[in-house]
């Protein structure tokens, strides 16, 4: 059995391998989306920086790198699925409004309305390779549309949310580049949140006896 997710021609896989082992695998088909610091190679001499990861061997340290902190990270969700932390306490964490650098951010309303229909897309497997950034998330929380002014209206909405979610620790930003990641509060209350917004009254009812 096999659970694939792919984002532009990268993905990562979960399966069952000789049915008695599990295994997380990471396949880096387009390097492009992936930085690594080092010089240019216009100027080898020259300052190191963040620059597109290369296809041949010479990048394939950074290579190995990513993908074993993808898998990390994919292990880290299916080991968050079960978590001994009471819902109740969880909401009252998130739902207070915090002050950051000055700016108020209110509080998240993980359960229900555009909070919860944005939690449930940042916790998408195929967001565990490299991270996610506004134009990935547009497409699945927005209808398609040609008209600059909307995209932009789009995308503002987008940058407001997850900042409320960066405000409260739940995701992180990739240092150097436009990315955000979930954090590890991020991957343990908002797969609590999303089990208990499918989970039935009965089955609710059965936990809290």
């Amino acid at each position: 059995m096999r659970i694939k997710h792919r984002l532009n021609a990268n993905s990562i896989k979960m399966y069952d391998k000789q049915g008695s082992v599990l295994r997380v695998e990471t396949t880096i088909n387009d390097a492009h989306d992936f930085r690594v610091h080092r010089a240019s190679e216009a100027d080898p001499a020259g300052p190191k920086k963040l620059l597109r990861l290369r296809k041949g061997v010479v990048d394939l340290p950074r290579r190995a790198s990513i993908s074993q902190a993808a898998n990390t990270r994919y292990l880290e969700s299916l080991a968050a699925v079960e978590t001994s932390v009471p819902l109740g306490a969880a909401l009252d964490d998130v739902s207070i409004a915090v002050t950051k650098n000055g700016h108020r951010s209110r509080g998240l309303h993980p359960l229900v309305g555009e909070d919860a229909h944005i939690a449930q897309h940042l916790l998408r497997g195929e967001f565990a390779i490299n991270g996610f950034r506004n134009r990935d998330l547009r497409p699945a929380l927005f209808p398609s549309t040609t008209d600059p002014t909307e995209r932009r209206r789009q995308s503002g909405k987008i940058s407001r949310l997850l900042r409320l979610f960066r405000d409260h620790h739940l995701i992180d930003r990739v240092k150097g580049t436009h990315r955000d990641q979930l954090s590890a509060q991020g991957r343990r209350l908002l797969l609590a949140f999303l089990a208990a917004r499918h989970a039935s009254s009965t089955k609710l009812q059965e936990l809290a006896i």
